[in-house]
């Protein structure tokens, strides 16, 4: 069975100023000038802002996996402006009454499953699991969704409704891939936590046979 570019090992670095890794930053920038432009009205304005973003999504990770820009700050970055974008969009549809709260809250309990667990892999010293194609299909999916929900809200109630149950679909592959994340996480840490006791115990067993051997 052929494994996908994602799930191949990579070799990581601790550059900060790659491509990619520009990438990333300027996406965040674009949240903040998002966020401002929505709350503000002006739409066609935040939809481009908003388009922008979306698309730098795809092209940081594909480029860092194409020129082999993998770093450990990527790794934060790319995931942390997925989930303040995704923040930024549901909070302030919400408020503006486009979509319904209890949508946002799915979508933000999800991140803050994700969340908890990513801070249970740091005490446990794990490394952060890598952003998957089902994560990456599942924001995109929102970035499809969530805009098309705005659009219905301002030309037909239907096509709102319609956006509103496909970002349900959207929502589902998001926690999906959240879960996925989690017992990643689980397996990573109880497989560090083995690795420990053997490397613990190696020694003690060592001693135990040595004795065994001498008192023979």
């Amino acid at each position: 069975m052929s494994t996908s570019p994602e799930e191949r090992p990579v070799e990581v670095s601790h550059a900060v100023w790659t491509v990619p890794n520009v990438i990333s930053f300027a996406r965040i920038v674009l949240i903040a000038v998002f966020g401002g432009l929505f709350m503000a009205e002006r739409d066609v304005a935040a939809i481009i802002v908003l388009a922008c973003a979306g698309l730098s999504d795809f092209f940081d990770g594909f480029l860092a996996r194409r020129w082999h820009q993998v770093t450990a700050l990527g790794r934060l970055l790319d995931p942390a402006a997925d989930r303040l974008l995704t923040l930024v969009v549901v909070i302030g549809m919400a408020v503006r009454d486009i979509i319904p709260w209890w949508l946002v809250v799915i979508l933000l309990a999800r991140d803050a499953m994700v969340a908890a667990a990513l801070v249970y892999g740091r005490s446990r010293r794990v490394q952060s699991p890598h952003v998957t194609l089902v994560g990456k299909a599942a924001t995109f999916c929102l970035y499809i969704t969530l805009p098309l929900a705005y659009v219905g809200y301002a030309v037909a109630t239907w096509l709102n409704t319609v956006a509103i149950v496909l970002s349900v679909g959207a929502a589902t592959l998001y926690w999906i891939s959240g879960v996925g994340y989690v017992q990643d996480i689980k397996h990573r840490a109880t497989a560090a936590r083995r690795a420990s006791q053997m490397a613990a115990d190696g020694p003690r067993m060592e001693a135990q046979i040595r004795d065994s051997e001498e008192a023979s």
